[in-house]
C-alpha cells in the first residue's frame, strides 16, 4: 500500500526527492511551495496528487511521512511542526545553521518515539554500506587514523550557486556546513562522537557570495580516532578519496572503488567497484531512490541506519567548532 509523503519544499534538492520516491513505486505525493510558478512547474513535471502554497493548510494527519527540503535556516520550525502533528519525518542536511532550538525538537522527538532521519544520502550507497561493514568486521584491526579528500568544480554541477543558499551562511551555505557535514556524517557513524575541532577555511576562488569555498579541519574523537578533512570547491578534477588507517591495514574509498591493502607492496592487493556501470551522477540520484525505500521500510518498522537527530546534532556542532577554531585560532572542544 502506498504512503502519503509530503515534500515540504519544491527547490533543486526536493526534485531529486521526489524522482527518488517515485523510482519507488511505494509512495503518493505531494508539496508544500509558497513559490507558486516553481509550484506549478514541480506539480506538472511529477504529477502530484496536490501542490499547497503553504504548510498551515495542509491536514498533516492526512500523511504518512514528511520530507524537509527548504533551506537550512528554517528546518527548526519545520521539524518542531511535524513533531507536534506526529508525523513522522526525513529533514534535508545541515539540521540547522544555529544550535537555537535543535535541543528542543530532539528532545520532543525523542519523548514521542517519532522516526526522525536526516538526508546524509551518502550512508545508503553500496560502497559506504560495504566500508562501514568491512571496519566494523576488523578487516584494518583498531581504525586509527583517516584521510579525506572532497573536492570538485562546485559551480560546474550548480551554476546557479550565487542565487542559492549555498551563497549566503545564515541559509546554511558554505564547504563546511554544506559539503564537509557529509563527511562529518561518516566520521560518526564510524568514530563515534567528536572531541576536538581544529580548522582553517576561506573563500579563495568562487565570487559573488559569502561563504567559504575550502576548509582544512582535524578532528579527533571520543574513540581516540584522528581524522583529516581537506575539502575545495573550485578544483578542476572530481575528487573523492576516504582512507581508512587501521592496526593491521589500510581500507581506500575513491569514488565508487574500495580499495584494501595490508603490506608495503604500494599496491591495492583488493579492488571491488559499486558503480554498477552507472556514471556519478546517476548514482548519486540513485541513492535518492535507496534513502526512499530507506524511510519507507523504517514506517513498516524495519531498522534504519539513516542519520539520527541527534547523530546529525553532533554534526552541527563540530562545524560550528570548525568556524570557531579558525576564528579564535585554537582548537575547540566539543561539548557532549
Amino acid at each position: 500500500m502506498s504512503k502519503r509523503v509530503l515534500m515540504i519544499g519544491a527547490g533543486g534538492i526536493a526534485r531529486r526527492h521526489l524522482k527518488g520516491y517515485l523510482q519507488t513505486g511505494r509512495a503518493e505525493l505531494a508539496i508544500v511551495e509558497p513559490d507558486s510558478d516553481k509550484r506549478s512547474a514541480v506539480a506538472a513535471e511529477f504529477n502530484l496528487a496536490a501542490a499547497h502554497p503553504t504548510l498551515d493548510e495542509v491536514p498533516l494527519a492526512q500523511f504518512d511521512l514528511a520530507v524537509i527540503c527548504a533551506p537550512a535556516h528554517v528546518h527548526v520550525p519545520l521539524m518542531r511542526t511535524c513533531a507536534q502533528a506526529r508525523l513522522p519525518f526525513l529533514v534535508e542536511k545541515p539540521l540547522s545553521v544555529e544550535r537555537e532550538g535543535v535541543d528542543e525538537v530532539v528532545k520532543l522527538v525523542d519523548e514521542q518515539g517519532l522516526l526522525a532521519r536526516v538526508g546524509y544520502v551518502r550512508r545508503v550507497g553500496k560502497e559506504v554500506q560495504a566500508l562501514r561493514k568491512q571496519l566494523l568486521d576488523g578487516k584494518i584491526g583498531a581504525l586509527k587514523l583517516v584521510y579525506m579528500n572532497s573536492s570538485q568544480e562546485f559551480p560546474k554541477y550548480r551554476p546557479d550557486y550565487r542565487e542559492t543558499y549555498y551563497a549566503r551562511p545564515e541559509l546554511g551555505g558554505g564547504a563546511i556546513l554544506d559539503a564537509a557535514s557529509h563527511l562529518f556524517d561518516l566520521l560518526i557513524w564510524i568514530a563515534g562522537a567528536p572531541d576536538q575541532v581544529m580548522c582553517m577555511y576561506d573563500r579563495l576562488v568562487l565570487e559573488g557570495t559569502q561563504t567559504e569555498d575550502t576548509c582544512l579541519i582535524s578532528i579527533r574523537f571520543q574513540s581516540g580516532v584522528m581524522a583529516n578533512i581537506v575539502l575545495n570547491q573550485f578544483q578542476k578534477p572530481n575528487v573523492a578519496t576516504f582512507e581508512f588507517i587501521g592496526t593491521k591495514g589500510n581500507l581506500q574509498l575513491e569514488q565508487s572503488r574500495l580499495h584494501f591493502a595490508d603490506d608495503d607492496s604500494g599496491k591495492w592487493s583488493e579492488t571491488h567497484d559499486y558503480m554498477d556501470g552507472m556514471v556519478p551522477t546517476e548514482a548519486h540520484q540513485a541513492r535518492f531512490g535507496l534513502q526512499a525505500h530507506a524511510m519507507l521500510d523504517a514506517l513498516e518498522g524495519k531498522p534504519c541506519e539513516l542519520a539520527t537527530l541527534a547523530e546529525a546534532r553532533q554534526n552541527l556542532m563540530i562545524a560550528h567548532a570548525a568556524k570557531q577554531s579558525w576564528q579564535q585560532k585554537r582548537i575547540i572542544a566539543v561539548a557532549p
